[in-house]
């Protein structure tokens, strides 16, 4: 992997493909809170209409397959640009750059989102996917009990507050690469981007956490 990230050629190109992939799961994240905001319905059957008929199409399967790959690339290539960065830091600590909280974090909010990708697609994904007809688990149940519990509440709360961090780094990076934007709309795009990517963690903590506060109080 490491080998075919150095035969992409230019540290420009790069960027661009760690930028174009970010925006891509970007959009995912906004689809993904689009169907997460049914959980919010004391009425289980949009969200399980939703569930099963994504669950179905054949075009979300080939999707499934599009986004493994992007996130293959987007943390493939992140691991490789951080490494080169931090060596070239290293070797010339008078060229480091003013950075700000979100980028000095990155490292970190990356490590956090990848480890909540694996517990999560091990608990809602994997058990859906790859069940015999028929066993399926109901996911608006399986969502509810998992929010119930306070402390998978507070990770899946804290993950996306780390991926709020990771975007805001992430789409400030991202429009310098962007060179087909013309330079007088790059502001004006480059703040509504980021409130996009700011908004739709935080949403999707925010849903965890009134599912978790409404069951601790019986509602």
């Amino acid at each position: 992997m490491i080998s075919a990230i150095r035969g992409l050629g230019s540290v420009r190109s790069r960027k661009m493909i760690e930028a174009s992939t970010g925006m891509l799961l970007l959009v995912f994240c906004v689809e993904h809170v689009l169907g997460n905001s049914m959980l919010l319905l004391s009425d289980p059957e949009p969200y399980r209409w939703y569930t099963e008929t994504m669950g179905r199409a054949l075009l979300i399967r080939i999707a499934e397959v599009v986004l493994f790959g992007l996130f293959a690339v987007h943390i493939s290539m992140g691991l490789y640009m951080r490494w080169q960065h931090m060596r070239f830091t290293r070797s010339h600590p008078e060229k480091r750059p003013k950075q700000t909280l979100s980028t000095r974090l990155v490292g970190w909010t990356g490590a956090a989102i990848l480890i909540f990708l694996v517990i999560h697609l091990d608990r809602f994904f994997l058990p859906n996917r790859f069940a015999a007809e028929g066993t399926r688990p109901d996911l608006y149940l399986l969502a509810h009990e998992a929010f119930a519990s306070p402390w998978y509440t507070t990770f899946y709360v804290a993950c996306m507050v780390a991926l709020a961090s990771h975007l805001h780094h992430g789409i400030r990076s991202a429009f310098f690469s962007f060179k087909f934007i013309p330079p007088h709309a790059v502001p004006r795009v480059r703040s509504a981007v980021a409130r996009v990517g700011l908004i739709t963690p935080l949403l999707l903590g925010y849903i965890a956490l009134h599912i978790c506060v409404a069951q601790l109080l019986g509602r």
